[in-house]
């Protein structure tokens, strides 16, 4: 007579049973690749050209069009200007600067919106002069010891718009415009007082790094740069430039539009700016206008040499939120 072994018998059932039961995990799906050059179902176009911009665009000829003097002394000037910036641009951002505060990431927006719009109804206002205000907020709010909430935006936003045109305009934004637009919510002390508060909070160091600064920067630096590469200058061909022109009024559509984000200062300023200008581009090559030669492999020296990372990242995002459209704040606000 043959005798099994029990307990190895049990051990087996044991684990035939286990065996059972236990569930393969599933391989985790991959995650779907956004690709950020795919333009065409955009809610949100920054590509606003007027005829003779158009006509520009779409022209290939280099010497259909011919700088006045006038103009050939303005392009000089501002090639003046470009050389007297920095040689390095600097990689700035405020992450998380509600982080401490009782703020909403949608009372920020709003403000912002609000900002940008109001500002279009000041001739003698500069166009950095809200970019600078943006930065100014931020950098008050992540550096201050307050804990702030929803009802000091108001106050704050004025007061970051008053430092940056005493910088950057001439005449600056007097106290009474200011408090108008606030519909007299505010008085003249108040707004005095927060301004104290906020040079305190940084050291009075006002002039410092905002999108718009970096992007003026850049694009200065890709004209001068691509007549380097085709070896030619504005007198020459006077095309590039005008095309160059039209890039960078869409471009600044474009930083606008993505700089009233919250989630934008999770990116360096200097990655947000260069992402605008390369957007706009690869869109405008899309929509099958005659951009010049090589730019973006001129544009991506510029990356290289100014150290400018992230921009994969920053064009996704740029991607998501022009896949969004603008908010109800923005199609309020938003100006052309």
């Amino acid at each position: 007579m043959q005798f099994f072994d029990i307990t190895n018998l049990e051990k087996n059932n044991q684990n035939l049973k286990s065996k059972s039961i236990v569930q393969v995990p599933q391989s985790p799906k991959k995650k779907h690749q956004i690709n950020y050059l795919d333009m065409t179902n955009l809610k949100f176009d920054w590509i606003r050209l007027d005829e003779k911009e158009l006509e520009v665009m779409k022209e290939d000829r280099p010497n259909i069009y011919k700088f006045s003097l006038q103009e050939q002394f303005c392009w000089f000037q501002n090639q003046h200007t470009h050389f007297t910036y920095p040689q390095q641009i600097e990689h700035k951002n405020f992450i998380e600067s509600l982080k401490k505060h009782k703020i909403d990431e949608d009372k920020r927006h709003s403000l912002l919106c609000w900002m940008d719009y109001v500002m279009g109804f000041f001739n003698n206002a500069s166009i950095e002069t809200y970019f600078l205000a943006i930065s100014l907020l931020d950098k008050f709010l992540q550096q201050t010891t307050l804990v702030l909430s929803n009802s000091d935006m108001l106050v704050i936003g004025i007061s970051c718009l008053s430092l940056a045109s005493k910088y950057k305009d001439h005449p600056c934004l007097s106290s009474q415009e200011l408090i108008q637009l606030t519909g007299d919510k505010m008085d003249e002390f108040k707004l005095v007082k927060c301004q104290f508060t906020i040079l305190n909070t940084i050291q009075h160091l006002v002039e410092i790094p905002n999108y718009f600064k970096i992007f003026d920067y850049i694009m200065r630096d890709l004209e001068y740069r691509y007549y380097k590469f085709i070896s030619s200058d504005v007198i020459q061909n006077s095309l590039v430039s005008r095309k160059l022109k039209a890039i960078y009024q869409c471009s600044l559509n474009l930083l606008r539009f993505i700089s009233q984000y919250y989630d934008t200062t999770l990116f360096p300023q200097s990655a947000v700016s260069y992402g605008s200008i390369f957007y706009t581009i690869i869109r405008m090559e899309l929509l099958q206008y005659s951009i010049p030669t090589d730019l973006i492999n001129v544009l991506r020296e510029i990356q290289l040499d100014q150290g400018i990372f992230n921009t994969e990242i920053v064009l996704k995002y740029i991607y998501r939120q022009c896949q969004n459209g603008m908010s109800e704040k923005q199609q309020q606000y938003f100006k052309d």
